[in-house]
């Protein structure tokens, strides 16, 4: 915990440490093995079904057009750029940038550049509402990746769960993650050490989703080794809906300009071939 807090320092991330008294005061509901804490004030949470929206209507206000529900058919390299054939039309423009998630690799292969990728599904629940007292999100630190649970509370009270649990294999045809009950009850033993009110209240939904891990945990990001035009943004291994806002920006610049203020070498899409 020390170590990642000294890494991260040096980007902007201030960590404070706390001690199990300090963790007692601020967070009197959490459990007694909670024995030592990092805190970010400047952390936060969101919720994708309200966000994605108002990021969409942003989109739209400067212009941008959002064609949703489109099956992507064919992708072909043209003489002037990339022609898109979906079940909604096609679609022709100078640059392609790959963001398809789970699915990116996919479109990665079509222009010759392989990613070892794999699709899973994290493991989600949420609770009934409770009395609001837990203000950040809360994780746990541990060896034993069982109990690595987290969890936050939602303004109106129900706690959203997730870990403590392996992610399941997904098929990316048709492209839908299920939840696994069996799962469940140990999941909700790794959360109850960390807040043990939670053994008493009830879970009224569990949900799943298709995330895409690249084997070395690093997104794919950057422009295409093979193909002119074509960049990358995908792989984000579960950390995508976090990072979006910055690497839109990122891609943007490289895209618009040619070069990007973020250093994005680490990233590249053909890493795996020259390893």
């Amino acid at each position: 915990m020390r170590a990642y807090a000294q890494a991260a320092r040096p980007w902007g991330l201030e960590l404070e440490e706390l001690d199990s008294r300090e963790i007692r005061a601020r967070f009197p509901g959490l459990g007694p093995d909670a024995i030592a804490a990092s805190f970010s004030p400047h952390d936060g949470s969101g919720n994708p079904r309200l966000i994605a929206p108002a990021f969409a209507e942003a989109a739209r206000k400067l212009g941008a057009e959002i064609i949703e529900g489109a099956l992507v058919e064919k992708i072909e390299r043209t003489d002037s750029g990339f022609l898109v054939a979906t079940s909604k039309g096609s679609f022709a423009a100078e640059c392609l940038l790959n963001a398809a998630g789970a699915w990116g690799a996919r479109i990665a292969a079509q222009f010759g550049e392989e990613v070892p990728l794999d699709a899973r599904g994290p493991q989600m629940g949420v609770t009934e509402p409770l009395p609001h007292r837990i203000l950040p999100v809360v994780g746990i630190w541990t060896r034993d990746k069982d109990y690595g649970a987290y969890l936050r509370q939602v303004e109106r009270g129900n706690i959203v769960f997730g870990g403590a649990a392996e992610r399941v294999p997904v098929d990316l045809d048709p492209g839908y993650a299920a939840a696994d009950p069996m799962r469940l009850p140990a999941q909700l033993r790794a959360v109850a050490r960390l807040l043990p009110t939670i053994a008493q209240v009830a879970v009224i939904r569990t949900w799943s989703g298709c995330e895409g891990y690249v084997r070395d945990m690093l997104p794919v990001m950057g422009r295409s080794a093979t193909t002119p035009g074509l960049f990358h943004a995908f792989g984000f291994s579960g950390h995508g809906f976090q990072l979006g806002p910055g690497v839109g920006d990122a891609m943007a610049e490289l895209i618009t300009t040619g070069r990007c203020e973020t250093p994005l070498d680490d990233f590249r899409v053909d890493r795996f071939s020259r390893a």
